[in-house]
């Protein structure tokens, strides 16, 4: 668990870099204001035999960190909705 974590952190990291050098901004910009904060690195797994299907685990919701990053899931039924 602890090395997927860190591959899930370290591709945090490169997205924040990648996406203050497309805002002109300074490399580290966001990834400097990182460090220290929240990380919640947590498995989101669910027993699958406990609930019907089309049973909702989170339903509409707000992320609280800066960045939220998934592994790849095996079940569909994650939806991001854009301005």
């Amino acid at each position: 668990m602890d090395t997927w974590g860190n591959k899930l952190l370290d591709a945090v990291h490169q997205v924040s870099e990648m996406a203050a050098i497309g805002m002109g901004l300074d490399r580290n910009a966001f990834r400097s204001r990182m460090q220290g904060g929240a990380q919640l690195l947590s498995p989101t797994g669910s027993d699958l035999e406990k609930n019907d299907v089309g049973a909702v685990f989170a339903g509409y919701h707000f992320d609280i960190s800066f960045l939220t990053i998934h592994g790849k899931s095996r079940f569909p039924g994650l939806f991001a909705w854009t301005r």
